[in-house]
């Protein structure tokens, strides 16, 4: 294919919706949320915030997952925001906790930028070597409200 059909066809599909498919699979039943969401938030390096005192920046959740300890968080400020900071707080009604990803996509919309968070930023090379903090936040903390 030429370089000219090639960026046709990108220009033409560059704004089309891609329907979600979900993968069926069986999840072990979830019986607490809450602690469910801290275990997985912390295995992910984040960690339940006290106070936004210590922090640079303070977000709000419109929800987040159990399963994996993930915020989600909807086109509330500029993009750069995730990145520039070292330490952010996600402000969490712990009343908007879904069990499952499934159950998140179920729920999502996107205008324009949004972002799971679980975590402060992390990057591994081919070595193992592993950065916190390279990509965004090298400190992540959610307070549960």
């Amino acid at each position: 294919m030429s370089r000219s059909k090639i960026l046709k066809s990108i220009k033409q599909n560059i704004n089309s919706k891609v329907d979600r498919e979900f993968t069926n699979y069986e999840i072990e039943s979830i019986d607490n949320l809450i602690d469910t969401f801290i275990d997985s938030l912390k295995r992910a390096g984040g960690e339940i915030a006290n106070t936004t005192d210590s922090y640079e920046v303070v977000l709000n959740a419109e929800f987040a997952v159990a399963q994996n300890g993930a915020c989600f968080l909807n086109k509330e400020i500029d993009r750069k925001v995730y990145s520039y900071y070292e330490s952010i707080v996600i402000l969490l009604d712990k009343r908007k906790i879904v069990a499952t990803m499934k159950e998140a996509m179920e729920l999502i919309e996107i205008d324009d930028f949004a972002i799971f968070m679980s975590g402060p930023s992390k990057t591994a090379d081919i070595e193992q070597s592993l950065v916190i903090g390279a990509h965004g936040a090298k400190r992540l903390g959610v307070k549960l409200i």
